[in-house]
């Protein structure tokens, strides 16, 4: 079965909706784009409001919007289908002065994005706003279609198979939870947490690895205190530089975090400390790295 037969169902014309295919390469984007859909609806609002000129170009000739988040490779999640109207051209104001927006390209495009280029490639293009439909409501965060490929994020909804890969029983977009030893998370991805990850984080103890992205340089920490590995990385990144003395010579866009050793909940402070100067000294980070 075809979502276009959804459609029809719902008594939609598929000739009338563009298809929008959020599928952005960077796993990193694509995890904070999810956690907008669940936690920050209002800012993926604002994400899928512009698009470059052909794909505009598309949404301004349908009057149906459908849109979908890759939360799987290979897969598509249904959203929510929307009326669109347009809501006058993007201006610089626009991008420097909403804090909502700004917001979302910080969670987006990073602490580190070079703001005078964003305001180049945005500035000019049609903002739309889009107002949801009741019609597939129900479907919303639970119907699974395969992606069709292609480059082009925007489709034409009667000439894109999007075959019915399965009906969720729950409503997420967010994924679960990577093994620790298999976690990285950059400070982007640090102020938009899911929820069950945050909670996760602080409650494990473990030893660290913050690897500055701009040099590859890294620093070994040890977490054992309130909200334990969240709580020690969030005051990492509490302010535009890192909070020790060597991370303090460095902004910490570039930060990106990952667990070395997951200590027991209950491991003493003299316990944790003992095993952080082990990997201090195995990975030589104090005549190699960013330890004093």
């Amino acid at each position: 079965m075809e979502f276009a037969v959804f459609l029809r169902e719902a008594e939609v014309v598929p000739g009338d909706v563009a298809l929008c295919l959020h599928k952005p390469g960077d796993p990193a984007v694509r995890r904070t784009m999810l956690v907008m859909v669940e936690d920050r609806p209002d800012l993926f609002e604002i994400y899928q409001s512009t698009h470059p000129a052909i794909q505009e170009a598309t949404v301004r000739r349908r009057p149906v919007f459908a849109s979908f988040v890759m939360a799987d490779p290979g897969e598509l999640t249904f959203i929510g289908l929307y009326t669109r109207q347009e809501a006058g051209r993007i201006a610089e104001v626009d991008i420097t002065k909403d804090t909502a927006f700004r917001e979302m390209l910080s969670r987006v495009e990073g602490d580190r994005a070079d703001l005078s280029a964003i305001v180049q490639r945005l500035v000019g293009r049609t903002r739309f706003e889009l107002i949801p439909l009741d019609a597939l409501a129900p479907l919303s965060k639970r119907l699974v279609v395969a992606d069709p490929g292609g480059r082009n994020y925007v489709r034409l909804a009667e000439s894109t198979p999007l075959p019915i890969v399965e009906i969720k029983r729950r409503a997420s977009v967010v994924p679960p939870m990577p093994p620790w030893d298999n976690l990285t998370i950059t400070k982007g991805e640090l102020a938009a947490l899911p929820r069950d990850w945050a909670l996760r984080l602080s409650e494990w103890r473990g030893i660290y690895l913050i690897t500055d992205e701009a040099d590859g340089a890294r620093y070994v920490g040890a977490a054992y205190g309130k909200e334990n590995l969240l709580g020690r990385w969030r005051t990492h990144v509490a302010g535009d530089t890192g909070a020790t003395a060597e991370l303090r010579k460095r902004r910490t866009g570039g930060f990106r975090f990952s667990i070395l050793e997951l200590l027991a909940p209950m491991a003493t402070i003299e316990e944790v400390t003992v095993r952080e100067q082990s990997w201090i000294r195995r990975l030589d980070t104090r005549q190699f790295g960013l330890n004093a």
